[in-house]
Formats: C-alpha cells, sequence, structure tokens
C-alpha cells in the first residue's frame, strides 16, 4: 500500500460520469480500502424473466471494488480493471435494495487485488466478486487518460 495514498473525499464529491448516473447506484460510504454502494433495482436494471441483469451486477462490483482501490491511489494516480471474475448466487428483482461493498485484499506499487459482494436488505448473498486494478499515472489536467488508437 502507497505511503502517500490520498483521503477518501466526501461520497456527494464523487464523479460518478454518465454511465454511473444513468444506472443510479448510489455511493454510500468511503474509508481506506473499502467502499460501500447502493441500488434500489428498478425496471431499467431487469433482463427476461424479470431478474436483475447479470451486467448490473458485473458493473455494480466492479463501480465498488474500483472505488476501494481509488482510496489507494496517490494524488497522480487513478485506477482501472485489469481483470474482473464475478459469482451469480441468486436472482434479484425489481424494488429489492442492494448494498454492493468492495475491500481492498493487496494493493502493491503497480496492482491491487480486491473483492467484493452484493446483499439484499435482507442479508442475502446476491453475488460476489474479485477483481485486480491497476494503478495508472493521471495526466495533466484537461488531457484523456487513454487516446483513441486507430485499429490496425
Amino acid at each position: 500500500m502507497p505511503n502517500n495514498a490520498k483521503p477518501s473525499p466526501p461520497v456527494d464529491s464523487w464523479p460518478l460520469g454518465p454511465f454511473l448516473e444513468g444506472l443510479r447506484a448510489e455511493p454510500v460510504s468511503s474509508e481506506k480500502g473499502r467502499a460501500t454502494w447502493r441500488l434500489i433495482v428498478a425496471e431499467q436494471h431487469l433482463r427476461t424473466h424479470g431478474i436483475l441483469h447479470g451486467g448490473v451486477v458485473a458493473t455494480l462490483l466492479d463501480t465498488a471494488m474500483g472505488r476501494a482501490v481509488s482510496t489507494h491511489c496517490r494524488d497522480d494516480q487513478g485506477c482501472v480493471t485489469a481483470q474482473l471474475n464475478v459469482n451469480f448466487i441468486r436472482p434479484t428483482w425489481s424494488g429489492e435494495t442492494l448494498t454492493i461493498t468492495g475491500e481492498v485484499q493487496h494493493s502493491g506499487r503497480q496492482t491491487a487485488v480486491t473483492r467484493g459482494e452484493i446483499r439484499t436488505s435482507s442479508g442475502a448473498l446476491v453475488a460476489m466478486g474479485t477483481g485486480t486494478f491497476l494503478f495508472v499515472t493521471r495526466p495533466p489536467e484537461g488531457q484523456p487518460l487513454f487516446v483513441q488508437q486507430p485499429d490496425p
């Protein structure tokens, strides 16, 4: 874990971006190496058979685990997902309130390893996952993190 990791900003200052804003997932809390999010499952989150879409589950785990890793970043760093593994345990339906937690298990100089869980309001396990995240140096203000390259 880097010794000069930045303190976690208040959850209401987290930049969500258009994708997470559209998903309507809400940051709840963040502390060193841990982050919690909440989602109230709505019709927009469902797949056929009226259950929560697996892509939403993967996104929620990736988001919570990535936020947990970001608490280990230096001021000049961000993080990106290098690997994401998801185990789907049980379905969930519209109206359910989900709590998503991410926790850093190991943080090195270049990567961090995490685990995450999604639980219902009654505590039932919906999914669990692990992730490996890569620390990346942020470009100067106003510059993109990645530049699109032409296809070979």
